[in-house]
């Protein structure tokens, strides 16, 4: 691939994208999970509104001299803003906020806090909000200004209640001068002059906190919010979704690619064939006879050709195909690629060196009563046992009309069959015998197809390596585990002969062949020239 000679990174989100896209259904599973939460949960909260209104803390005004300004500082301005929080929930202010709640026969409830604004235009160093949280927007508006109404008075009785008190002991000190002569001297009338800046004061204390805007009743509630709670559980849904395909991931040991088995083997991807189903292996499991113009038909052809080139040098006159475990499709293959091969002239034998479960026999419709067993415990010949299997009618080429004109009579296959079942089949495979008959049979044939077990039930399949010149190693990606191929391969390595490469079997079909035709393309795939005979092909 291009992108794995460029940044390693590409490649990574790469893998990463195809995680997520073939657990697509556990992210979208999880996605629409958690959206459903967050909206069942939206629904079913009861709507709460929330009202404020917003105090501004003023200075007060210097009786002594108003047209000093005000006195106290920014220290003491920060320390009663921050005071504000907590006196708002003192026993006299919420008795009052209540009393003036009973009167307007607001009975729902609410909660109220007070926090510095952070809405833009507000200076949060000079005012400070009372917000009111209620399931009715009038009791929420009439919480938070009840309780800025308390606040306010609270404040301006407390600081009354202070200059009283300093105008009480000044009118006490005042009272200790009873002479008439006392009464004219400087400390009295200086005294007087305060009492009398106390009086004023008294009238005049605001409490420095004064409703700046009062508390609207709102028109909508603030919670819940059906969108920004979907948003959320949707973007959550995702994540967790993303995050649980990759976790599954993490523990799944299926091999999926044919990059990823020939990264663990080692070896070549000869082809790739589609997984047929129950009814097809039922009904025709010998595509290359049933459907011929068929994409698996066109696979193991496919698989043909791989094989002529990986016997480019003519050194590879036996093969043996053998998978890791039982029941992915091996005996299958071979009956089928047997069948390609002798379709197009040559002479193949196809032997079934599976004495445990074989199928061979089975798929080809021939009968069982002598086979490999036999001849090799010298019950029956060889030649003589191996039978012919009629590959079908052959294509000679194009009559002047167009019409498609075959043979009489087609190629054959010769298949050795296992014959009955011989209750030491490791000691027959590995015995001297089946290796002479392995060479004579190169002698007679030009290939020699062997269908052996499975490399990781028993030990048939090192036996026969010993024999052949190359091994084809099968693989169902619709089942094949790391572990598992990992084992094979480690055993396969060990094998005495030339690994040929891997075939592959898989769910997802090829699709050339059948669009190749789908558009006109001639079946026969002969062009004959005006007023001559079309060139002879086979099928």
């Amino acid at each position: 691939m291009a992108a794995e000679l460029g940044d390693p990174q590409d490649v990574t989100l790469r893998e990463y994208a195809r995680v997520v896209w073939r657990r697509k259904w556990v992210v979208v599973a999880m996605t629409v999970a958690i959206t459903a939460l967050a909206l069942a949960y939206t629904l079913t909260r009861t709507p709460l509104y929330e009202a404020s209104a917003t105090l501004i803390y003023e200075d007060s005004i210097d009786v002594t001299d108003p047209l000093s300004g005000s006195y106290g500082g920014s220290s003491q301005r920060e320390s009663e803003l921050s005071a504000v929080a907590s006196i708002i929930t003192s026993p006299e202010i919420v008795e009052s906020a209540r009393q003036e709640m009973r009167q307007a026969e607001d009975s729902a409830w609410y909660t109220v806090s007070a926090a510095p604004p952070s809405s833009p235009g507000q200076t949060s160093g000079s005012t400070v909000t009372i917000t009111a949280v209620s399931p009715s927007a009038e009791t929420a508006a009439n919480a938070a200004n009840a309780y800025a109404d308390a606040f306010t008075a609270f404040r301006k009785n407390q600081q009354q209640a202070q200059v009283r008190q300093a105008a009480a002991v000044v009118q006490k000190k005042l009272d200790s001068f009873t002479s008439a002569e006392s009464r004219q001297s400087a400390e009295y009338l200086d005294l007087a002059q305060r009492l009398q800046d106390l009086q004023i004061l008294e009238e005049t204390v605001t409490g420095n906190f004064r409703v700046l805007v009062p508390a609207q009743v709102p028109g909508a509630p603030f919670s819940p919010q059906p969108v920004r709670n979907g948003v959320v559980g949707l973007v959550a849904g995702l994540a967790l979704g993303i995050g649980l395909a990759l976790l599954l991931e993490q523990f799944d040991t299926r091999v999926r690619s044919a990059d990823a088995a020939a990264a663990i083997f080692g070896m070549p991807v000869l082809g790739t064939i589609r997984k047929m189903s129950k009814t097809e292996l039922g009904t025709r499991p010998l595509m290359v006879l049933s459907d011929s113009r068929g994409p698996g038909a066109e696979a193991i052809r496919k698989l043909r050709g791989s094989l002529e080139f990986a016997n480019v040098d003519g050194d590879l006159r036996s093969l043996v195909i053998t998978s890791a475990l039982q029941h992915e499709g091996k005996s299958l293959t071979v009956c089928n690629l047997a069948l390609s091969l002798a379709a197009t002239g040559t002479r193949v034998v196809l032997v079934d060196g599976d004495l445990r479960r074989p199928q061979v026999h089975a798929y080809l419709d021939l009968p069982n009563r002598k086979g490999l067993s036999t001849v090799l415990t010298g019950k029956s010949d060889l030649l003589e046992t191996i039978q012919s299997r009629t590959v079908g009618p052959r294509v000679t080429g194009l009559t002047l009309s167009g019409k498609v004109d075959t043979a009489a009579s087609g190629e054959s296959l010769h298949v050795l069959t296992s014959g009955p079942l011989p209750p030491n089949p490791a000691e027959i495979i590995a015995s001297r015998s089946f290796a002479s008959m392995m060479d004579e049979l190169r002698n007679e044939f030009e290939m020699v197809l062997v269908d052996a077990p499975s490399v990781l039930a028993v030990g048939d399949a090192a036996a026969v390596a010993r024999t052949v010149d190359g091994l084809a190693f099968l693989i169902d990606l619709t089942r094949a585990k790391r572990p598992i191929l990992e084992e094979a391969s480690r055993q396969v390595a060990q094998m005495p002969c030339r690994k040929v490469g891997l075939v592959l079997v898989s769910q997802v079909a090829s699709e050339s062949y059948s669009y190749y035709y789908q558009h006109g393309e001639s079946p026969l795939d002969v062009t004959p020239a005006k007023g001559k005979r079309g060139r002879a092909v086979s099928v």
